[in-house]
């Protein structure tokens, strides 16, 4: 058996006891011959929005050995994508709970034969946003587990997909970016401050590996900073391209050579706003919010691209904060949310609550 680094065995999430180890403990199954109510009577906030996905969940819930049932995971019938083109997944055999170990480990972490290490896509993406690599390694890890969790879920749903190797092999590879989650309210970074973060957090772990894994202390890290903004705004010019507004050094003077002199931009308390430490600020609620809901750190449209490659419709599904959140955003932007329903299979209740709790926090009519 596969053990990682920590001698733990690794078993994908809510593998049944039996079935090649798991990191949770035993406990019994129950609701097998439990009557599912009807869909329509389950509550779409505990259980999704989508009416198809609820009885899914709700079994899940009551039998969590349900999400390993070969004949659930098995295509049994041909399906028709969103464009009307026929697909015949039938062919295709399930994922055994043994190649989704190593296909896990080669997204996260694994060892070669000599003993070198390998550092998977997931891994390498969290890289800049988590020096420390046993913290990185840890949310990487989960993060495989739970798109496979998630997939798993949606395929049980549908007799037209398979959990096929292809299908894991796609979902494991989709892209891993902080960028997504800070580039949303309340954070709001834009792309220009965002590259500045990820390699002002470049240069924290180089300084990391150079000193036994010790970080920097507040005075080193403002250093940092400053000389990583300062290189970022002399390379820009240098390329005769724009670097974006709202760059500051940690003494709150701003980064842009025309408004060298100026007073210092000053902060809630009237004091000099330190750049750095605003950037860490966003970067620590970012991590937090990842480490709360990780199957959920890509953002809305890219779970859903799996779509145009797999032909999965909705692979990672959507849960309830996220189609709240996402037809939220569209109606700020004064978007066609009846598209965002169609698309996240949002109930006509649930969009009609909505417009009314967006309509009095707007003070709108």
């Amino acid at each position: 058996m596969v053990m990682d680094r920590n001698n733990r065995s690794h078993r994908a999430k809510g593998l049944p006891q039996g079935c090649a180890g798991t990191f949770e403990p035993a406990s019994g199954t129950a609701g097998g011959d439990v009557m599912p109510p009807a869909a329509e009577d389950l509550d779409p906030k505990r259980y999704g929005h989508k009416r198809a996905v609820r009885l899914v969940n709700w079994r899940v819930e009551h039998d969590p050995t349900s999400l390993w049932l070969q004949d659930r995971l098995k295509a049994t019938m041909p399906g028709v994508d969103a464009d009307g083109n026929p697909f015949d997944y039938r062919d295709e055999p399930v994922l055994d709970p043994a190649a989704e170990t190593r296909m896990i480990d080669d997204a996260v972490y694994r060892e070669d034969a000599d003993g070198r290490p390998h550092y998977g896509r997931i891994m390498r993406a969290l890289a800049s946003w988590y020096p420390n690599e046993a913290e990185r390694f840890d949310m990487a890890r989960r993060i495989a587990e739970d798109r496979c969790d998630a997939l798993r879920r949606n395929v049980i749903g549908d007799p037209a997909r398979c959990y096929s190797a292809r299908l894991v092999g796609y979902a494991l590879t989709r892209p891993v970016r902080m960028e997504a989650i800070l580039a949303r309210p309340p954070y709001n970074l834009s792309a220009h401050r965002m590259r500045v973060g990820k390699r002002y957090m470049d240069r924290i772990g180089a300084y990391a590996r150079e000193h036994g894994g010790r970080l920097p202390d507040k005075r080193q890290r403002d250093r940092i900073w400053d000389e990583n903004m300062g290189d970022f705004i002399h390379e820009k010019i240098a390329k005769g391209v724009q670097y974006g507004r709202g760059m500051y050094y940690s003494d709150g003077s701003n980064a842009r050579p025309e408004y060298h002199g100026r007073p210092p931009r000053l902060d809630a308390d009237g004091k000099p706003f330190n750049a750095r430490e605003d950037f860490e600020r966003m970067l620590a609620a970012g991590r937090a919010e990842l480490d709360r809901r990780p199957a959920e750190f890509d953002d809305v449209a890219n779970r859903m691209g799996v779509v145009d490659r797999m032909d999965a419709h909705d692979a990672f599904g959507v849960d309830d904060a996220d189609a709240h959140a996402a037809w939220a955003e569209a109606r700020r932007r004064g978007l066609d949310v009846r598209l965002v329903e169609a698309a996240l299979g949002v109930d006509a209740s649930d969009a009609a609550a909505w417009e009314a709790e967006y309509q009095a926090s707007s003070g709108t009519r």
